[in-house]
């Protein structure tokens, strides 16, 4: 048996308790138009990923007929909810569009909501090789950017980042979310087309955007050093980036951007009103648009608990105010998961719905 069919074939192990995510992934999908990947952790596990969404997981196995050296990949979504992801996997060569790199594995996803995907697949380095550094796995943040004061990107209020993963980059430009799809070949980076939101913003946000853009397509050569990566292009100067640290909810002041109403919509604070929140041993507080705010939490990993909040009791004069001061007080206390990308704070309910998003702010 080949290593792509033995690669493969871990698929059909139990599914157990464990989270997609938990264990390092065995193959790795992904495609463009839209872009998307599919992780396959190796354990009955499969997450699927799309820019600007929460992940998906999905438990299932699968099945396989040697004669064609096809398998089929059949799982239901972590939770009950909904149809079945099937992802049928052939070992062919399988090109990106974007490169002459081939990958091994080509792959057909139908998703329940009726969508249908194609793309490629790669296998990851086997968990005992050798360890070496990588572009992939980890954010970075940009610290260095050509034509641009070197204070500048590490300046703005969220960092602009780039993470790459399972050949699908994705972060933050200085005003937007971007995307695309690259391929690696040894030293050599390939990055598409790139695309993302579409909000305007001052000054020097957008300017700093497509330099980011334009700067991050192509054909450009990586080297790591000391948590540093440097990309270069064939001609013109260096971007230069370094890891970014750890996630972390605590010790840091948010400012929100977007939360529920509590009507399936999120909504951005009222005019001349403030949302702030700060979390720190077991206490959130902040501003809540009228009065100040306190209540207690529990957190374990990216699982989160809130208690109900006891505020201040001004009466602020207004339209709607005061109403936005109990829904944001109200969704804030059905939060169950967290998680910080691209700088920005990202908080669901149990159903998956998002609870808020916001930035950090300095204090």
């Amino acid at each position: 048996m080949d290593k792509v069919t033995r690669n493969i074939a871990v698929f059909a192990l139990l599914a157990s308790a464990l989270p997609a995510g938990a264990a390092d992934p065995h193959l790795m999908c992904f495609g463009n138009e839209p872009s998307w990947g599919l992780e396959f952790s190796g354990r009955g596990s499969a997450r699927l990923l799309f820019p600007d969404h929460r992940p998906a997981y999905f438990r299932g196995s699968e099945t396989r007929l040697d004669a064609l050296k096809e398998s089929a990949w059949r799982g239901k979504a972590v939770g009950g909810k909904g149809g079945n992801l099937v992802a049928v996997l052939r070992e062919a060569a399988c090109s990106d569009g974007m490169s002459d790199v081939r990958h091994p594995v080509t792959a057909r996803v139908s998703l329940p909501d009726g969508r249908f995907l194609a793309g490629c697949c790669r296998i990851p380095a086997a968990p005992n090789a050798a360890p070496t550094a990588t572009i992939e796995g980890p954010a970075w943040n940009l610290v260095s950017l050509p034509g641009h004061d070197s204070s500048v990107p590490g300046g703005t209020q969220r960092p602009v980042t780039a993470r790459f993963e399972g050949g699908r980059v994705s972060g933050f430009s200085g005003c937007n979310r971007f995307m695309g799809n690259y391929t690696v070949d040894r030293d050599k980076l390939v990055i598409g087309t790139l695309a993302g939101t579409m909000i305007a913003c001052p000054e020097p946000g957008m300017a700093l955007e497509r330099a980011v853009h334009g700067a991050l397509t192509g054909a450009l050569r990586y080297a790591i050093d000391a948590g540093r990566l440097t990309l270069t292009p064939e001609s013109g100067a260096p971007l230069v980036f370094q890891m970014a640290p750890e996630p972390r909810l605590e010790g840091v002041s948010w400012e929100v951007t977007g939360f529920n109403n509590g009507r399936q919509a999120v909504v951005s604070a009222l005019s001349g009103t403030r949302l702030t929140l700060e979390f720190q041993q077991g206490a959130v507080q902040g501003h809540s648009g009228c009065n100040t705010f306190r209540a207690t939490y529990k957190s374990d990993g990216d699982r989160l608990a809130v208690g109900p909040a006891a505020a201040t009791r001004m009466a602020c004069a207004g339209d709607g105010v005061m109403q936005q001061e109990r829904e944001f007080l109200a969704a804030l206390a059905t939060a169950t998961r967290w998680t910080v990308q691209d700088g920005m704070l990202d908080m669901h309910r149990a159903d998956g719905e998002r609870v808020l998003t916001a930035n950090p702010v300095a204090k």
